[in-house]
C-alpha cells in the first residue's frame, strides 16, 4: 500500500510538472484491471499503477480545468476589453487625422481669405487716393488757371 501512496505522490508531482492545458478528454484510461495482486513488481501490478496513474491523471486534469474556468473567463473578458480599448484608440487617432486636416484647411482658407480681402481692401484705397488726387488736381489746376485769368486780367 505504501507503494501505491508513493507512486501516486509520484504521478502527481509529475502532473503537475507537465503543461497546465491538458484536457481531460486527452487522457486514455486503460480498462480497468481484474487480476489481482500478488507481487509488487509483476505484471498485474504494473496494470493496476498503468490503471490508477490515468486516472489520476484524469482527475487532476478535471480538477485544472474547473479552477482554470473562471480564469479564463476573465482572460477573455480583459481581451474584449482590451480589444474595444484599442478600437477606441484607433478611432481617436482617425479622429485626431481629421481635425488636424480641418484645422489645416481651416488655416490655409483663413489665410487665403485674409489675402483676397487685403488684395480687396488694397485696390479700393489705391482708387481713393488716385480720385482724390484727380480731384485735387482739378481743383488745383482750375484754381492755378483762374488765378492766371486774373493776373492777366490785372495787368490788362
Amino acid at each position: 500500500m505504501k507503494t501505491v501512496g508513493l507512486l501516486l505522490l509520484v504521478v502527481a508531482s509529475t502532473v503537475f510538472a507537465q503543461d497546465m492545458t491538458l484536457p481531460s478528454q486527452q487522457i486514455q484510461i486503460p480498462p480497468k484491471p481484474t487480476c489481482v495482486i500478488i507481487l509488487p513488481h509483476g505484471s498485474c501490478a504494473d496494470l493496476w499503477r498503468q490503471y490508477n496513474t490515468a486516472l489520476l491523471q484524469q482527475y487532476v486534469a478535471r480538477q485544472k480545468e474547473a479552477a482554470s474556468a473562471p480564469l479564463q473567463q476573465q482572460v477573455a473578458e480583459l481581451t474584449k476589453l482590451t480589444n474595444d480599448q484599442q478600437a477606441q484608440i484607433k478611432a481617436l487617432h482617425e479622429e485626431m487625422d481629421a481635425n488636424a486636416t480641418a484645422a489645416a484647411q481651416a488655416k490655409s482658407d483663413a489665410h487665403t481669405l485674409g489675402m483676397q480681402q487685403g488684395a480687396g481692401y488694397g485696390a479700393t484705397g489705391t482708387l481713393f487716393l488716385v480720385a482724390i488726387a484727380v480731384a485735387i488736381k482739378k481743383i488745383t489746376s482750375g484754381y492755378t488757371v483762374t488765378k492766371k485769368e486774373q493776373a492777366r486780367a490785372a495787368s490788362a
